[in-house]
Parts: C-alpha cells; sequence; structure tokens
C-alpha cells in the first residue's frame, strides 16, 4: 500500500526528479504550483521503485494524479494498478485527473481498454504566445489596446519587481479584492495560497511583479519559468475597479520578466463563464487538453 504524507519544500528535487518524462507542460507537473496549494488541497505525495504519486483532496473530494514515472522505460501497467488499489481501499472509487493528452496515448498503449478518459474542460490550460501578449498588436487585440489606451487617459503607472518589503501591501490588496466578492471563502483560500507563494518566491525559482497606478499598489502577478520554452502565471490580481488594471499587469509582468519566453501559460478556468470569457479573449494559441481517467466498463 502506497505510503502517503505532506508535501514540504524539501520535496522540491525528489519531485522533480519524477517529472523528467513526457515534456510535462502541464500545472499538475509544477511543483510550484502543487506546494503552494499544498493546504487548500491537502497535497500528498508518495514514492517507490516505480513512481511517483499525488494524492488530494478538493471540493470535498478525493483524486489522484496520474503516476509520475521514475524512468521513461518504466510503463504504467504496475503503478496504475497501486493507485486503483489505494483509492477503492481508501475511498471506494478510482478516480484521476490531470492526464494530459500524451500521458492519455501511453496509458492506452499499456494498458488497452482498462481505462476510460472523459474530456475535463474546466481544467484545460490556456497557453499564449509571449510575443503577442507584449505587442497587443493585430486586431484580435484592438479591444485591450483601447483598455490600455484610455486607462493611460486617466491613470499615470508605474512597474517593478517585487521586494520584501511589498508583502504587506500584496496582501492588503487581496483583502480589498476578497471584500468586493459576495462569497468570502474563495478568497481565503487563495489569500494561503498567495501568502504561501510571496513568502518562498526565490525558493521555489518564482517572480512577483507589481503594478502602481497613481502610486498605489493596484496589482500583482506571481510566475515560474517551466521547462525552456513555458512560463506559468500562478497568481494575477488587479483591482477590479480601475479598467485597464487587469490588461497592464499582464502585459508589463510578461514584458519586464518573460520576455526570453516562447509560451506563457495562464492555467484553466475552471468553469468559471466571466473567467472563461477573460482567457480567450488573449487569444491562446493553443489549450493544453486534460482529461478525467476512470475504470472502463
Amino acid at each position: 500500500m502506497l505510503d502517503f504524507r505532506l508535501l514540504e519544500l524539501k520535496d522540491r528535487p525528489v519531485f522533480e526528479s519524477y517529472t523528467l518524462c513526457f515534456g510535462y507542460h502541464n500545472i499538475e507537473a509544477s511543483f510550484a504550483n502543487k506546494f503552494i496549494w499544498r493546504k487548500a488541497m491537502d497535497t500528498r505525495m508518495a514514492t517507490d521503485e516505480f513512481a511517483m504519486y499525488t494524492l488530494f483532496k478538493y471540493g470535498g473530494q478525493n483524486f489522484m494524479l496520474p503516476p509520475f514515472l521514475k524512468s521513461c522505460d518504466v510503463n504504467f501497467v504496475i503503478p496504475l494498478q497501486k493507485c486503483e488499489e489505494y483509492m477503492i481501499g481508501e475511498y471506494g472509487t478510482f478516480h484521476i485527473k490531470g492526464v494530459t493528452t500524451e500521458i492519455k496515448a501511453q496509458i492506452e498503449k499499456d494498458c488497452p481498454g482498462k481505462y476510460v478518459f472523459v474530456p475535463d474542460r474546466p481544467n484545460y490550460e490556456y497557453v499564449y504566445l509571449a510575443d503577442e501578449l507584449i505587442s497587443l498588436q493585430g486586431k484580435k487585440f484592438h479591444a485591450k489596446r483601447n483598455h490600455i489606451n484610455k486607462f493611460l487617459q486617466d491613470h499615470t503607472y508605474e512597474y517593478r519587481a517585487y521586494r520584501n518589503e511589498d508583502y504587506d501591501n500584496c496582501i492588503a490588496l487581496q483583502q480589498r479584492w476578497i471584500k468586493s466578492k459576495e462569497d468570502f471563502s474563495e478568497g481565503y483560500e487563495e489569500m494561503e495560497v498567495i501568502k504561501s507563494a510571496l513568502l518562498n518566491l526565490d525558493t521555489l525559482g518564482m517572480k512577483c511583479g507589481l503594478l502602481f497606478v497613481d502610486g498605489e499598489l493596484q496589482g500583482f502577478s506571481i510566475g515560474e519559468k517551466f521547462e525552456n520554452d513555458m512560463v506559468i502565471i500562478h497568481i494575477e490580481k488587479a483591482n477590479p475597479d480601475i479598467p485597464g488594471a487587469f490588461v497592464l499587469i499582464n502585459r508589463e509582468f510578461v514584458r519586464n520578466e518573460w520576455s526570453d519566453v516562447k509560451y506563457i501559460n495562464r492555467e484553466e478556468d475552471m468553469g468559471i463563464e466571466g473567467l472563461r470569457k477573460a482567457k480567450l479573449s488573449y487569444n491562446p494559441v493553443f489549450m493544453l487538453e486534460k482529461y478525467d481517467c476512470v475504470r472502463g466498463g
């Protein structure tokens, strides 16, 4: 039986040693993402001679990610069998999330006919070209340029990198954002994620950029370089009462910190209609598709 324990900061080297196969670009393979959400999702890990296993609890449901194989020569047969035995023994059901197209194909090859894969659209990841987010050129970004032009008519702004003394201001901005929402619970959950990210930026290999509007902090963004050609934006916050602030922190963060990277991964929309509309409005160059995996027949 697999022996799970809570994910810790010291686990980063071990975690990343298991994510070398299959050219992972999805957020499930990002240690930083898994660590900053560890409390909200009760993130646990286990390892054996075949794979690394990750277990979560979120929204009242327990699920696992597909095993991260220890070697590219290992197949999924035994690791998935271990996932099944653990989940059925503990929860009476088998449910894996975060299966990418590449992993789906490999599982179907290793375990033909054993599993069924269901598209998980709320967790598709939005991937953009960095140079397009910086330039915002062309007809498809006309509305974004208009937002910025209107902003510049009404405000002045400054972008700069995060400093340790900015921590309290970032937390205060998130607090104001929470108070503007009808449902506080999600905002406070995310507050813990933001705190964990800001307190461990360097250790997790992340950067944070700040947007000051008329001299006051009104936006920040946190991301990490993932593989050689992609950046994942883990957190983006701006004052919703200042039109154009979100567009500007988006552009300035990529322009100042990530102009040498080809792709920007802005993560999923979680099935939230407004968030989906906003992410589609930036014209993703592709969607990183993901599937749920359950037993067939």
